[in-house]
């Protein structure tokens, strides 16, 4: 049996004021809530890709927040080439990263349609201070790519103990203060001192959705 219902999360980035888009929200919080009244998910609530993730018991599942409006939600790792990972939400919509660094995101409007980040992910998951250049290219409204490149400091701001779904996971904090002609922007990284993976992030997603709460989550 499932422990956790997975929901939408990243569909609230998408969000209008149309009121089909605040309903289906809505849904998504209350079935979200892993309280003992938690909404019961509606028989074929899932799309069939989808609800082959939500099966298959043994596949990952990331805890992600949107800062600025306080929601939380879960992803389910859907897929990974190359060392990138798609996590998808159940309507489809998509976060992409690589060793937990944020590349991309589909569906979600103005989205992040790629990022480099091989500079700043050397410095980050080795824990060394130094500087490096970050390029993201975003779809903008009208159906173009604009790309900025950002120079960032990536800095080594010591251990921290954090709790997460696993328990209590100590880390290494890294920060990534980022600056371009009319952006700047700061990434945290906490990255687990047993197994240097990044464990959990704030990452910023666009001047649209602000930050963006990352946490390895327990199925």
């Amino acid at each position: 049996m499932i422990r956790h219902v997975v929901v939408t999360l990243v569909a609230a980035l998408a969000l209008t004021a149309c009121s089909g888009a605040q309903g289906l929200l809505d849904r998504g919080l209350e079935m979200v809530d892993d309280g003992p009244a938690r909404a019961k998910v509606p028989a074929g609530q899932f799309t069939p890709r989808f609800g082959a993730l939500v099966a298959d018991t043994s596949v990952p599942l990331l805890v992600v927040t949107i800062e600025n409006r306080n929601q939380s939600g879960r992803l389910l790792l859907e897929d990974t080439v190359n060392g990138v990972d798609t996590w998808l939400s159940a309507d489809m919509s998509a976060l992409i990263l690589q060793n937990g660094m944020l590349r991309g995101t589909r569906g979600v409007g103005t989205e992040l349609f790629a990022a480099d980040i091989s500079e700043p992910m050397r410095l980050i998951l080795s824990g060394n201070t130094g500087h490096s250049d970050r390029l993201h290219s975003n779809l903008t409204g009208d159906d173009r790519i604009k790309t900025r490149t950002y120079r960032c400091l990536v800095e080594n701001k010591g251990s921290d103990e954090i709790n997460l779904e696993m328990g209590r996971v100590s880390t290494r904090v890294m920060t990534e203060d980022c600056k371009s002609v009319d952006q700047s922007f700061t990434n945290t990284y906490w990255v687990s001192v047993a197994t240097g993976k990044i464990v959990q992030s704030r990452q910023w997603a666009g001047d649209e959705f602000g930050y963006i709460i990352t946490q390895v989550g327990v199925r």
